[in-house]
């Protein structure tokens, strides 16, 4: 009988064939793994395999370590979550806000990293945290604090600054101290952009049909809600740790791992997949993307790590889980291309903006595509009048088109000619 290790591979090994991949893999049950994979090119100039240690930028699933962090102040009495957090930051006047809202997204603060300043230019500079805030802290709150979710890398922004303030050292040496020395997590740090990381994979993404290295971003800005970079092992190491006591009581857990709004406890998600209860968090830009999904029922865990920004991890997780579990997963196929109407594609071509970004989407003869920030060619082809996929990588997307006929896509308007 086929072992659950060689039908993972097996099915990697054919994903690869039809689509891009590049990346480390770890699937664990009751505390066996199952497989630990590396895949592709840390380094494709230099040609350097990915191996069992090597280093990715995890971005978002720095939140869960944020949001541990906080509940180790909490449990040594320096914090309570249903307080202000100007009870303990009273120069920043938010005086509505809970850390329990900073921590499960439901804030209504602005989110900086959606502000086209920010996309535009500044996460490209070195900036110090007054500057980061003041991106923020005087605009107008998106809702009402409490009474929706919105993921926010501003809230956990402002709960790094509140683990320096209450413990009185830096977020990196609490973290590391507190999280990362008593679990051994020797291949888990922060990336500051000034600092040689030994073995960490170099980030890509695509123009049209090959890869070229990702545009630079500086890491001051992203801080505590995105810094860290990991390996598969550390992230399993991680994940073995929140089945015990070794860092907060079993209630605090608990706390941690309940579902408010949206789904999202303090620093995971909390929902149901394949029938199951499942914990998971992600992360994703510039390059690296990251997802690690815990199911405690099974004491199943999924991580996968990837250095190219082209490769689908929340779906490929989400199918290696299945494995796991007995289901059967068919292997990856190309969907096939439907006939277009010309006037289709001419009436989505343009240009489109939001967020700072920007998309001219484009017809040369038959070939539609797009071009992102003016930087990155993606060429597409149809799959309905409406929905498309890359020519080259395993990635689709829509146009929208609402009652007074304005088009969106990729969630940004269409500019007026």
């Amino acid at each position: 009988m086929i072992s659950v290790s060689e039908q993972i591979n097996s099915y990697l090994s054919e994903y690869g064939k039809v689509w891009p991949f590049s990346g480390n893999v770890l699937v664990a049950k009751e505390g066996e793994i199952l497989h630990r994979g590396a895949y592709g090119c840390a380094n494709v100039e230099l040609q350097v395999p990915n191996n069992a240690g090597t280093r990715f930028r995890i971005w978002s699933v720095t939140k869960s370590f944020t949001a541990m962090g906080v509940m180790l102040l909490f449990e040594q009495g320096l914090l309570h979550t249903a307080n202000e957090i100007s009870s303990y930051l009273p120069e920043l006047e938010l005086k509505e806000i809970t850390v329990a809202q900073l921590l499960n997204h439901t804030s209504g603060l602005a989110n900086y990293s959606s502000m086209p300043r920010y996309n535009n230019r500044l996460l490209r500079q070195r900036m110090a945290p007054e500057e980061v805030l003041e991106l923020f802290i005087r605009e107008p709150l998106a809702s009402q604090p409490g009474t929706s979710f919105a993921y926010n890398n501003s809230g956990y922004f402002l709960l790094g600054l509140l683990i320096e303030r209450l413990s009185g050292m830096s977020y990196r040496e609490f973290i590391h101290r507190h999280i990362l020395q008593p679990l051994n997590m020797a291949d888990t740090g922060f990336d500051d952009n000034r600092t040689l990381i030994p073995g960490m994979a170099s980030s890509y993404q695509s123009n049209w049909d090959q890869l070229i290295p990702c545009e630079y971003m500086d890491m001051s800005s992203i801080a505590t809600a995105g810094s860290m970079y990991s390996t598969v092992d550390d992230l399993y190491k991680w994940d073995q740790a929140l089945y015990t006591d070794k860092l907060v009581s079993p209630e605090t857990l608990e706390t941690v791992f309940t579902p408010v709004l949206g789904n999202y406890g303090y620093g995971w998600f909390i929902d149901e997949h394949l029938g199951r209860s499942r914990i998971h968090h992600g992360g994703a830009y510039r390059g690296c993307r990251s997802e690690l999904h815990r199911y405690p029922g099974e004491q199943l865990t999924v991580i996968m790590l990837t250095n190219y920004d082209i490769v689908p991890v929340y779906p490929l997780t989400e199918r290696l889980a299945g494995m796991a579990l007995g289901q059967e997963v068919p292997l990856p196929v190309r969907p096939e291309a439907v006939p277009a109407d010309g006037q289709i594609y001419k009436d989505l071509t343009g240009t489109y903006e939001g967020y700072g970004c920007r998309a001219e989407v484009k017809l040369d003869g038959n070939q539609f595509y797009f071009i992102w920030n003016e930087e990155q060619a993606v060429p597409l082809y149809p799959l309905s009048e409406t929905r498309f996929h890359s020519t080259w990588y395993d990635w689709e997307c829509s146009f929208e088109r609402s009652g007074q006929g304005q088009i969106t896509f990729l969630g940004m308007d269409k500019t007026k000619e």
